[in-house]
Parts: C-alpha cells; structure tokens; sequence
C-alpha cells in the first residue's frame, strides 16, 4: 500500500512537467491540431554548415531543414542572425512560400550589396525557432 502511495505521489509530481502549455492560435496554412501535438523546435544553423547562396543583386538565402521535428505541415517560425562582434549580418526574412512542414529558406537583404561570402566572414548564424504539430 506504502508503494502505491509513492508511485500516485511521483506521478501527481510529474505530471505538471509532463503537459503541453504551448498554445498555437493560427498557423501559415490556417489549420490547427490537438493541443497535446503542440511542438517547440528550435536550433542554430551555423555560418559554416551548410551554404549562403547568393540569391539575386543585394541578396542572398540559405535553406535550413529542420524535418527532424517532425512537423506535420508548415509550423510557425521565427528567426534571427547573430555574428561575430565586428560582422554586419543583415536584416533577414523568411518568404511565406518558403516555409514548409521539413524547412524553410531565409532570405537577407541589404542595403550594401551583401553576397554570401560576406555572411560567412561576418559570422552570420541563423537561430530559428519553429512552433507547429507532430500529430
């Protein structure tokens, strides 16, 4: 009986931990998901993993993939670029058709010509943050 009780005490415990508060109201696509299939993903792609392509005149992209979420159509994202001390990362922005349930492409633009080698020297990483459903 002792050990029924401790296991009814962990679990009243744990549980708390254990629920989604993550709240989604609306979604690139306009569709929503049970709450309890509420994801956060989140990551950093590194200056130097992966490419900054050079995109057109002033501007250049780079893909992130970030299927290993698990997404089950296009979530929410948020991003932002931090470099080195002295770099100039750009301002960036994610086209609404570039966001899909495995990726999306970021796109920087900037007033001074920048071409992907200057992202690389600058140190420009690419933290995002993807808010959407597994389920």
């Amino acid at each position: 009986m002792k050990l029924l009780g401790y296991l009814l005490t962990v679990m009243l415990l744990t549980y708390p931990t254990l629920a989604s508060n993550l709240k989604i109201l609306s979604t690139p696509d306009g569709g929503t998901h049970p709450e309890p299939c509420a994801l956060t993903c989140s990551g950093v792609s590194s200056y130097n993993h992966g490419y900054w392509h050079n995109y057109s005149f002033g501007k250049v992209s780079k893909g992130i993939d970030y299927s290993g979420c698990g997404f089950v159509s296009s979530p929410v994202v948020t991003v932002t670029l931090s470099g080195n001390w002295e770099g100039k990362c750009p301002a960036i922005f994610i086209g609404r058709d570039y966001v899909t349930k495995s990726g999306f492409y970021v796109q920087a633009r900037a007033v001074d010509n920048r071409i992907a080698q200057d992202m690389v020297d600058s140190q420009c990483d690419v933290y995002w943050s993807a808010f959407g459903y597994n389920c």
